[in-house]
């Protein structure tokens, strides 16, 4: 099994949209697939048609209580993708972890049955635009971790802080398991596509060649609470996110 979670503590970046359809690119290539999602927001389930309530077990109860994750699973109408949902109670959660000893292992308490059930192949998780508890517990548990970064200098300036955090966090062990990701990139934009690749320059090995372009269809389909993948008008969302997938199976010795 492969754990990546996708995580950057700038917001907007596009990292739920880029989780629900890696994770369906991936469902659809028959590999057994569960997103957690680690934000309080909890946009993951809805985007995927999924509802889910206040009082419904979510994530929040696995950190709180050591729910097992089996336990909170929801299936999606996607054959093969599942979700650990989150909602607004993650953050009162998230409040108590920075008073808790070792508050950085709860998630990984809990993914030992997950590893040892060999139920999911791929492992996403959704990380939320923080440096906190929440953020630590998904780093600590993940094999790669992919870095969704929009161009701009905002977005761009801050990376080299989150670097840091992702180093003190893993002591260095996921120093060659870390890419970065170019989403939300506007085709029209060549000279401030230039300027970004150019500030970027000295992680050019680490930046992913398939960027995220930015489509309407993305967020309405999100909204509709739908992948890309089959809804109407998504065609060419779809292939970006084809490309984008063949290009992580690589990166992350997916199978």
């Amino acid at each position: 099994m492969v754990t990546v979670c996708l995580a950057n503590h700038k917001g907007g970046t596009g990292k739920t949209s880029i989780c629900i359809n890696m994770g369906t690119y991936f469902a659809k290539k028959k590999v057994r697939t569960l997103i957690i999602d680690m934000d309080p927001q909890g946009h993951v389930a809805p985007g995927l048609g999924i509802d889910i309530a206040y009082n419904d077990r979510s994530i929040a109860d696995v950190l709180a209580n050591q729910e097992e994750i089996a336990a909170i699973v929801a299936n999606s109408s996607i054959k093969g993708l599942d979700v650990a949902p989150s909602n607004i109670r993650l953050s009162l959660v998230n409040e108590t972890l920075y008073n808790t000893f070792k508050r950085e292992r709860r998630l990984m308490k809990a993914m030992e049955k997950v590893y040892n059930d060999k139920t999911y192949d791929l492992v996403i998780i959704d990380c939320p635009p923080s440096l906190g508890p929440l953020v630590e517990n998904s780093l600590m548990v993940t094999d790669y971790c992919l870095i969704p970064c929009e161009p701009s200098s905002r977005s761009i300036d801050g990376l080299a802080d989150f670097i840091i955090k992702l180093k003190d966090v893993r002591d260095g062990e996921l120093d060659d398991r870390w890419h970065i990701i170019l989403s939300r990139v506007k085709k029209s934009a060549r000279l401030t596509n230039e300027v970004i690749d150019n500030k970027l320059s000295e992680y050019k090995n680490r930046i992913f060649k398939t960027k995220i372009y930015e489509r309407e269809t993305i967020n309405q389909a999100q909204i509709a609470g739908i992948p890309v993948f089959g809804f109407p008008r998504g065609q060419l969302a779809s292939e970006n996110f084809s490309k984008f997938g063949k290009e992580v199976a690589s990166r992350c010795q997916i199978k």
